[in-house]
């Protein structure tokens, strides 16, 4: 299968085609910083630029197409203009270019159509902006739910297509992170958008899968978040170590205490995390490190998971998650927020800090977008 990304950013769909054994051919996008770390990643892909000058009809014709489409008119932090916005309604060429391609392909390609934005698109301009994104892809009229609000997951049945969404959140696929983000399924030649995004556990006669095995399913790639790596730490007065022990540990958290106390050497990074006691004991981890986000008034709101990046930076607590350690506040590194978002370390190096910052708040959770991926190639190649 073959795949193509509209409004890239970094990569990420490239990335989860990658990593499903889909070969990506050409991506689209205008801002510089995102441009170069997709080519230093996948230096073959054809960046195509600005959608807007795009004919899908002159396109290389793939399999899917992905749009994660801007959200700065959908999302409740936003203007809520709606698909009427300058940047939502830049969903509609997405589309143009679907249906071109579809046309001139005889109706081959592409078979599926991949959205991503945030939830507030339900809701926007009180349901009839998520109405408009499903009759712009059917080509069909649709009413509003009877309730006046559309669920976080469902599906319709078209003439032309099948059309599944479903909202998922980062946190259940191996990252610290809440991040809740829309994904929308859209199968042009077949009916497996709903078996795509609606996973049954069992059939009749078999037996439940263990909670284990269903982790593994879902998230194939989450050994590398919270892997093992070796850790030394001088223990001192801790229960069995006497005082002044060296003792080892083959789990760590990616952050440490900066002092003498605690020396890491990682073999893989782990997400991260918090804890509720400062207690540097080998048994009980390091001290405490906490996630705080600012909620606009002054105040901060703690959790042992971190709040959804942002693409918008500034001072600590001014838009992107900060860390407290020992009442001293600090903001994320770009490192730490790679790894909030499913990312190797390292991933969008070659910029500076803000770019970094604003091309990771614009991303993908990329075990969300691999899992999307990897389930249209289980349900239709497989």
């Amino acid at each position: 299968m073959t795949l193509g990304s509209l409004f890239d950013g970094i990569g990420g769909w490239l990335l989860a085609a990658k990593h499903a054994r889909i070969e990506p051919l050409w991506s689209s996008e205008i801002a510089a910083f995102p441009c170069a770390v997709t080519k230093h990643h996948f230096p073959d892909v054809v960046q195509l630029g600005d959608i807007t000058k795009l004919d899908g009809a002159k396109l290389c014709p793939v399999d899917i197409i992905c749009a994660g489409s801007p959200c700065q008119n959908l999302s409740v932090a936003g203007n809520r203009e709606g698909l009427n916005g300058e940047q939502s309604g830049l969903f509609r060429d997405a589309i143009r270019l679907v249906r071109d391609m579809r046309r001139a392909s005889g109706g081959k390609s592409p078979r599926f159509f991949v959205w991503e934005n945030v939830p507030g698109a339900f809701s926007s301009n009180k349901g009839n902006d998520f109405r408009a994104v499903l009759e712009e892809i059917g080509e069909n009229k649709i009413p509003l739910p009877k309730l006046g609000r559309w669920t976080s997951a469902g599906m319709v049945d078209l003439p032309k297509c099948q059309i599944a969404w479903r909202t998922l959140d980062a946190k259940y696929f191996g990252v610290a992170q809440r991040r809740k983000r829309l994904f929308l399924v859209a199968d042009f030649g077949g009916r497996s958008a709903g078996e795509i995004l609606f996973e049954r556990e069992s059939v009749r006669g078999d037996s439940s899968p263990c909670r284990k095995e269903k982790l593994e399913r879902a998230c194939p790639r989450t050994e590398r978040s919270v892997g093992t790596a070796s850790v030394m730490r001088w223990r001192s007065g801790c229960a069995g170590g006497g005082k002044g022990a060296l003792v080892s540990n083959e789990k760590s958290l990616t952050l440490a205490t900066a002092n003498d106390q605690v020396l890491f050497v990682p073999d893989k990074a782990r997400s991260l995390t918090a804890r509720a006691d400062g207690s540097p004991c080998i048994d009980r981890g390091p001290q405490i490190i906490s996630v705080y986000q600012n909620s606009g008034y002054g105040k901060y709101t703690k959790g042992d998971i971190c709040q959804t990046l942002q693409a918008a930076g500034g001072d600590c607590g001014g838009g992107l998650e900060t860390l407290v350690y020992q009442k001293t506040v600090r903001r994320l590194t770009p490192t730490e927020c790679e790894r909030l978002q499913g990312l190797k370390d390292g991933y969008t190096d070659g910029g500076s800090d803000t770019a970094r910052y604003k091309a990771l708040g614009n991303g993908m959770a990329q075990p969300c977008a691999d899992y999307v991926i990897r389930r249209i190639v289980e349900v239709c190649v497989a």
